[in-house]
């Protein structure tokens, strides 16, 4: 088994070709627009159709072109059958007219061109002479232009593993794609602009993994790296991984889209087993068809399903869809067979029915009772297919253009007698579906409107200061964990997704977590209480699928300040920061006053203790989240 994996961070601050920084809902920034940087240009308010709108709408086809070479891709063909009307919608403060692909792009971000060039010094890679932008076709509705800018910056180098030193084959800078609102559609996709042109770091690596447990070390290795650096987002959908695995006899497959670390192994473990049964599933089919090919002969059985009672086919019928059918010789039993944990054989001729437009495809190793069909209905369609004994058949329902194609691309596939090189889209129990082709070099053209970019000695000189401040911020990092318990300091150092992290709050820590316990050191904050806050209190209310995320440094300081004045005791930490959650307006006094929780303590806890005549245990039930229990011990011993 060979595997390679591919990282893609999101970095830091404004987008690559404009000045829009993304929302903090997408993982950085505050929402407003930039005001330095080159070319200032149309601003977010130029896509405003009213002075009061937060987003505007439009709508766009994309077509296919051809490359630099004369030729079209594989994957933009198939992209072009399903001819898609693509919808947008693209908030004023955070993208702008070239997000809207109505203005040229801006000259390239410096800074993430800067936090790049370091990556590649730290994996010892080699940077090109001069950067040139190219563009990728890709016209699933991703890029509202029909391409996404990308550009290579290093070749070449390594990172350690736990195994040894994994090659590095190229590190890239590119535009992350538009948010995908809602998929699964025939004619239509919509997509949000948010995240469309944040830039990226894309760092392949070689094909020299082993396994899908080196692969997540590996990964691993690389995103502690990048994060190291302080000049990159965190948290959910900010990085993922694309892996390319192969066997012997198989074929490299790209599967996008692992965004959880802890799934990568299973992942690629999943794809070698597929591959397996796949090849042995293949020779089991050539011995039945004896080197013949399945005919590509696809029968109108619409009319036979008019009067059906079949809700998926009755209802597609009235709005003008047709059925159309095709036999698979000696298939019987085959397209049942399971190739990885629920996904078989139909499902993947099914995956190639949807690549083409159509919801999905329906086969005779199902159980076709669940679809309502009649026996009469099949019988029919047994005689208009010509179907023998041993054999299966497969049928679309959709569009007649959209059909034929889809049923087009399952004879195809089906009379591919082997493993094809394809991209197939991560799903979460770590299995995979097809997506489209695999890509090649006839997606690519050179980028018109960014000229060429020269690494000069000032860019190099920029990023070897970069790299000491990264140097004494990784020290600063290390001093500041030695203040708390080793398991601690590894929850806290590797705390990521439970704070927002606010821009104007200065720190160099690197992650929302850290900056909020450097502030809470330096407010004189006890360490184990600060650290235990903002690592096992967090994660309890997120786990209650509490959004954590509406807290950010400053917020995180104006609690622990409270608490050091005495406004609240530690066991009601949980349900101040709990409504703090729930209301972003909500200050820390506020939540005290709301829940009534403010702190009884010296003179008033020991009057209270006289005057409801309370033992220790009968206290803490009553007011339990009121009294720091420590103190009411000193109180009880005192008095005896």
């Amino acid at each position: 088994m060979k595997c390679g994996i591919e990282i893609h961070q999101r970095i830091a601050g404004r987008k690559l070709f404009c000045n829009c920084v993304p929302s903090s809902a997408d993982g950085q920034g505050n929402g407003a627009q930039a005001a330095a940087g080159e070319g200032k240009g149309a601003s977010a308010s130029s896509l405003q159709g009213e002075p009061s709108a937060s987003s505007i709408e439009f709508s766009r086809r994309l077509h296919a072109v051809l490359s630099e070479i004369g030729e079209l891709d594989a994957a933009v063909r198939l992209e072009s059958i399903r001819h898609r009307a693509m919808h947008y919608a693209a908030p004023v403060h955070s993208s702008c007219l070239v997000e809207a692909d109505e203005e040229p792009p801006h000259g390239m971000n410096n800074e993430a061109l800067a936090a790049v060039l370091l990556f590649c010094k730290l994996l010892s890679s080699s940077t090109v002479d001069e950067i040139h932008i190219m563009r990728k076709n890709v016209i699933d509705g991703s890029n509202t232009s029909g391409f996404q800018r990308t550009a290579v910056v290093g070749l070449g180098g390594s990172i350690k593993t736990p195994v040894g030193a994994l090659g590095i084959q190229s590190i890239c800078i590119e535009e992350e794609s538009a948010g995908i609102v809602e998929a699964g559609k025939e004619a239509t996709a919509d997509f949000e602009l948010t995240r469309l042109g944040i830039p990226l770091v894309e760092i392949a690596t070689e094909p020299e993994l082993k396994s899908g447990k080196e692969a997540q070390e590996a990964a691993l290795a690389i995103g502690t790296l990048l994060r190291k650096t302080g000049l990159v987002q965190r948290g959910i959908g900010t990085i993922r991984q694309d892996l390319n695995v192969s066997i012997p006899e198989g074929a490299r497959v790209e599967i996008k889209g692992v965004q959880e670390l802890s799934m990568i192994a299973a992942t690629v473990d999943i794809e070698v087993q597929r591959q397996k049964k796949l090849l042995e599933l293949v020779k089991e089919i050539k011995a039945k068809l004896s080197g013949k090919e399945i005919p590509a002969e696809f029968v109108d059985l619409t009319g036979i399903f008019e009067g059906t009672q079949c809700q998926l086919v009755g209802k597609a019928l009235k709005s003008g869809a047709r059925v159309f059918g095709m036999k698979l010789p000696g298939h019987e039993g085959l397209l049942g067979r399971e190739l990885a944990p629920n996904r078989r054989y139909g499902s993947e001729l099914a995956d190639y029915a949807r690549a083409a437009g159509i919801r999905g495809l329906i086969h005779s190793d199902e159980n076709l009772a669940k679809y309502g069909f009649s026996e009469d209905e099949l019988a029919e369609l047994k005689v208009a297919l010509s179907l023998s004994t041993g054999d299966a058949f497969a049928m679309v329902v959709g569009e007649q253009k959209k059909a034929l194609a889809a049923m087009s691309e399952v004879c195809n596939r089906a009379n591919f007698l082997g493993v094809p090189e394809e991209t197939r889209k991560a799903n979460p129990d770590g299995t995979s579906s097809y997506m489209r082709p695999l890509p090649g070099k006839a997606r690519m053209y050179p980028e018109t409107d960014v000229p060429p970019i020269r690494i000069t000695k000032d860019m190099a000189a920029e990023v070897s200061a970069m790299e000491k401040r990264m140097e004494k911020m990784e020290e600063e990092k290390g001093d500041l964990l030695s203040k708390v318990a080793p398991e601690l300091s590894s929850q806290l150092s590797g705390a990521k997704g439970l704070l927002s992290h606010n821009p104007s709050f200065q720190s160099s820590m690197g992650s929302p977590e850290l900056s909020a316990f450097a502030a809470a050191l330096e407010a004189g904050i006890d360490s184990k209480f600060a650290a235990t806050t903002l690592t096992n209190t967090l994660q309890s209310l997120k786990r209650e699928g509490i959004d954590t995320k509406a807290l950010d440094e400053p917020r995180m300081l104006s609690f622990f300040i409270a608490f050091k004045g005495n406004k609240f005791a530690k066991s009601a930490a949980a349900d101040i920061l709990r409504a703090m959650c729930n209301d972003k307006g909500e200050t820390p006094e506020s939540a005290i006053a709301k829940l009534n929780l403010q702190k009884i303590s010296g003179k008033s806890l020991a009057k209270l203790i006289s005057d409801e005549k309370l033992d220790f245990s009968s206290l803490m039930a009553k007011y339990r989240l009121r009294v720091d229990a420590a103190e009411a011990q000193e109180i009880f011993k005192a008095k005896k």
